[in-house]
């Protein structure tokens, strides 16, 4: 592989992480059942049960998007590969 700014052969090639979106979901109809009912207990034991039921705050997804970079180490030129 060359450089297309200086023709080197000395180029490094890297795997870069360029983006990161989350995707968050909700409860659904059993977590919200599941923090009333956690409320509902709360109350009537004057809040003793929230320190061992803790509440439910959905599901998380991360996806990231990748891509191959190259660097030329002797001009320093980056490029898409």
């Amino acid at each position: 592989m060359q450089c297309p700014k200086c023709n080197s052969n000395n180029v490094n090639t890297q795997i870069v992480q360029t983006e990161g979106k989350t995707k968050k979901h909700g409860n659904g109809i059993g977590g919200n059942l599941n923090n009333a009912a956690r409320g509902l207990t709360a109350m009537c034991t004057l809040g003793m049960s929230n320190l061992v039921w803790k509440k439910s705050k959905g599901n998380e997804k991360t996806s990231f998007k990748n891509e191959t970079m190259c660097v030329c180490q002797n001009c320093g030129h980056s490029w898409k590969l």
